[in-house]
């Protein structure tokens, strides 16, 4: 029987199957089953490996502020002094962002954004392990009445912002409001430190929306009042249809988040972080781009946000993301 059986099988395979083994094609659930049970301890592996590994780096974030900053000074003389990590980028986008500006200006602000960076960095890492109460000192809220207000009228809140200063501090906004926050984010390629992030960014009821889910989430709750965080000064795809002057330079601009709060009639709200004179420690300020966003001409809302995150720029440029290859895809203006 299991003789007729095999030949019956042969006789349907096709030409690229023939080198199949006879233990394939007569059993391929055991096949299958045969494979899992390799795969098994391996992945078992894997995880705990992963598990271990995030383990060391929750107790190592752990470290007082005093070790940390220390280990930040370390790190900013290799990285600016030895590495020179994307120096040549920070120097170009500086010098073409500032032209009035000398070589000495120019290497003062890349000096004060690598200083920035390793200081982004460290809070970054610290924020895996540390307290609510201390997130709580670290982030201070200016006016959170504004957002109430907005909430209080059953609206869809869209705080737009760039990357300056350290916007992950912004994680703690759920715990001074009464509102649920969404964050729109990017996953990373390595799942490892993408569950990092993730871990990072929601302890504290921060709820994440990945990019290519956010405007789905965001029509089909769009009768909630809800809170959505979006970074809008990434640089775009080279098919960006739409193009203006940022920080003296062609540059295509993001324009999403403008349709979505259009598609919402969402409240757009400018949110500035700027650094207060306690180490580690930030402030954040709302202020209203529109709360008619349907009645906004083509491109307004973006031009709004663009001319606020360049405002805040200038006041000190050390904080923005100048290693960042912002203008990778550059048009050509008449």
């Amino acid at each position: 029987m299991i003789q007729r059986n095999y030949q019956a099988q042969v006789t349907t395979i096709d030409s690229k199957q023939r080198d199949k083994s006879y233990f394939e094609v007569l059993e391929p659930r055991i096949w299958s089953n045969f494979n899992a049970l390799i795969a098994y301890p391996i992945v078992c592996i894997y995880h705990t490996l992963h598990q271990l590994l995030y383990k060391i780096i929750y107790l190592l974030s752990m470290l007082p502020l005093g070790v940390l900053n220390v280990i930040e000074r370390i790190l900013y003389f290799l990285v600016f002094n030895v590495f020179h990590y994307r120096n040549n980028i920070v120097l170009q986008n500086l010098s073409r962002s500032f032209p009035e500006k000398s070589y000495a200006e120019i290497n003062e602000i890349s000096k004060g954004f690598y200083k920035y960076f390793l200081t982004l960095f460290m809070e970054m890492f610290k924020m895996i392990s540390i307290s609510e109460k201390q997130m709580l000192k670290q982030l201070h809220v200016i006016n959170p009445q504004l957002l109430d207000e907005y909430s209080s009228q059953g609206r869809n809140i869209i705080l737009m912002l760039g990357h300056y200063g350290n916007w992950e501090s912004l994680n703690i906004l759920p715990k001074y409001f009464s509102l649920d926050f969404y964050a729109v984010y990017k996953p990373l390629s390595n799942k490892f430190f993408d569950n990092v992030i993730k871990r990072m960014r929601s302890r504290f009821g921060m709820k994440l929306l990945p990019m290519d889910q956010a405007a789905r989430f965001m029509l089909l709750n769009k009768e909630q009042s809800n809170a959505y965080i979006l970074i809008s000064d990434q640089s775009p795809t080279a098919e960006a249809k739409y193009s203006s002057v940022f920080l003296n330079q062609p540059t295509y601009l993001f324009t999403g988040v403008e349709r979505l709060a259009k598609a919402i009639n969402a409240v757009v709200i400018y949110a500035e972080l700027n650094n207060t004179k306690k180490a580690h420690c930030w402030e954040v300020s709302f202020s209203v781009l529109t709360e008619t966003p349907m009645e906004e001409e083509s491109f307004g809302i973006t031009q709004k946000f663009t001319k606020r995150l360049e405002q805040t720029i200038n006041n000190n440029p050390s904080y923005w993301l100048w290693s960042h290859k912002r203008w990778k895809h550059k048009p050509q203006l008449s």
